[in-house]
């Protein structure tokens, strides 16, 4: 789980000297009260420390893969102090430090501290909010391709109107999900509106029966994406997940992004099947308004960030 922890890149200009002496110091904060008596019997601090990999420079945020095909240039092992210091040299490049506790998907505070004696640059890791896979709700799906894919429905599409809304659309899920391979579970009322809302821009609370097709692939490519998280089918997976589950999906999101995705779709570090789908659902709203509103309006004083956000908890 190292690569889901926060990511601090160092950039060491090749104009420079051929090493350069890098100190890094990592300074864990920690309380001492009743809220935390049953810790600090234990120790007031969690054994922590961090690693260093050495990147490609077009590599933005290094991944689980990455961690477990390349070896670090160096590591500081986790121990219960107040702070864990390292000195070492780099040469010119581009280098990740990573904090990590020895126990996974544990949370802590910390101050990291990086000094170097040449010229660098430093910062942490953000991704761009980006859309990297567009719905297949874009594809030129039809009733006919739906029959041909998914044969189970052919006998309640003569049930089906020419404009599904969200009850509708609750009762063709319910009785498909599990055969069709789309969700992990019965999809409730509050999913399927959000669904509906996907294909919705006059917001009139129905789609046209047409986009059912497009519908169902984007649903089965989700479940795939959320299925890698969840080897068990328990239909939930870890939060710390919810990174590389939207990147599976299709979509990069900034920390800030995802620190309220956090707060808005998980309850007790643990996001559900549903609740990834209504994430995603949210994220690909925001930057739907988003882009009609740049059209619309010449000074646009909005960030895309602060659209989604909006959008987040809406």
């Amino acid at each position: 789980t190292t690569a889901m922890n926060p990511q601090f890149r160092v950039h060491i200009a090749k104009n420079g000297a051929k090493k350069c002496h890098v100190v890094v110091s990592i300074l864990q904060y920690y309380t001492l009260g009743p809220q935390n008596a049953e810790q600090t019997k234990k120790s007031p601090l969690l054994p922590l420390g961090f690693t260093v990999y050495e990147v490609p420079p077009n590599v933005s945020r290094i991944n689980t893969n990455f961690v477990h095909t390349h070896q670090a240039l160096d590591v500081v092992l986790h121990s219960p102090i107040r702070e864990a210091v390292i000195f070492f040299t780099l040469p010119p490049g581009d280098f990740v430090i990573i904090p990590f506790t020895a126990q996974s998907n544990c949370e802590t505070k910390f101050l990291l501290r990086i000094f170097t004696d040449e010229v660098s640059n430093i910062w942490e890791v953000n991704d761009e909010n980006v859309i990297c896979r567009e719905l297949t709700f874009t594809y030129n799906t039809d009733m006919m391709s739906l029959q041909n894919e998914f044969p189970v429905l052919n006998k309640m599409l003569h049930k089906i109107p020419p404009e599904i809304d969200a009850l509708t659309l609750q009762k063709i899920l319910r009785s498909s999900w599990r055969s069709l391979n789309l969700l992990c579970e019965k999809p409730s009322l509050e999913l399927c509106r959000n669904l509906i809302m996907l294909r919705d821009p006059m917001i009139t609370g129905k789609i046209n029966r047409n986009e059912l097709p497009g519908l169902l692939y984007t649903l089965q490519y989700w479940k795939t994406a959320f299925a890698k998280q969840d080897p068990n089918n328990r239909g939930k997976t870890s939060s710390f997940n919810f990174r590389n589950l939207l990147w599976d999906a299709g979509v990069t999101v900034s920390n800030k992004v995802l620190e309220c995705a956090v707060l808005r779709f998980t309850k007790s570090s643990s996001l559900s099947s549903e609740a990834y789908l209504l994430a995603l659902v949210k994220l690909y709203l925001a930057h739907e308004r988003f882009t009609a509103v740049e059209k619309k309006m010449k000074e646009n004083g909005m960030t895309l960030e602060e659209m989604i956000l909006l959008t987040i908890y809406s």
